[in-house]
């Protein structure tokens, strides 16, 4: 999603809009494709590119997961 980020000079991003914005005059920002999934937790002031993180996953998301992993290895399905 295309998203608006306004960052200080250490990169730390003060304000961070999705959607409807108009492109600000005079503050420090880019406009960033941020994949699903992702945040930005912070621009990079050389490259003006943002550093992206994974949203963690939840407690539901990991036993989810597990469990996938548990039917797999029991049906012989697992990934290699």
């Amino acid at each position: 999603m295309k998203t608006l980020l306004i960052y200080d000079n250490s990169g730390t991003i003060w304000v961070n809009i999705a959607g409807n914005y108009a492109l600000p005059d005079g503050l420090p920002c880019i406009e960033a494709e941020i994949p699903a999934g992702y945040y930005a937790k912070s621009v990079d002031t050389g490259t003006k590119k943002p550093v992206l993180a994974e949203f963690p996953k939840s407690e539901t998301d990991q036993r989810l997961d597990e469990l996938e992993a548990q039917i797999a290895a029991l049906t012989g399905t697992e990934e290699e």
